[in-house]
């Protein structure tokens, strides 16, 4: 009776050549299907971290709070730049700041006044 060492109790048997190409071939399959999916997730996050996407998720985060006109803002400012552009040359003119101020002030009291009369009906 002549026992092999793969043949023992307690020892797994030693696999052909055939079983061991079949195991090699499959776990480079499962490392080509995992390769995959991390650049499928790489890309999602790329997509969420566009400009677009962060400006959209700080607009509900603010209408979510109750701040969503700064949203609408921010959307309005990034949909026109020549706003942003004349604000931020407004502001940091030091003879001009004083107006655009004020000019800003009026402006949201006028606002204001208009949504107010809006959800009065009258």
């Amino acid at each position: 009776m002549s026992t092999r060492l793969g043949d023992r109790p307690g020892r797994p048997k030693r696999e052909s050549a055939a079983d061991r190409r079949l195991r090699i071939e499959l776990l480079r399959m499962r490392a080509s299907y995992e390769r995959l999916a991390v650049g499928r997730c790489a890309c999602r996050l790329a997509g969420e971290l566009r400009p677009e996407a962060l400006a959209a998720q700080a607009r509900d985060r603010l209408g979510s709070i109750g701040l969503g006109w700064l949203g609408g803002g921010l959307q309005a400012l990034r949909r026109y730049p020549v706003l942003l552009s004349l604000l931020t040359s407004v502001v940091t003119n030091r003879r001009r700041r004083g107006i655009a101020l004020k000019a800003a002030l009026i402006a949201g009291l006028v606002w204001l006044g208009k949504r107010r009369s809006r959800e009065t009906g009258t």
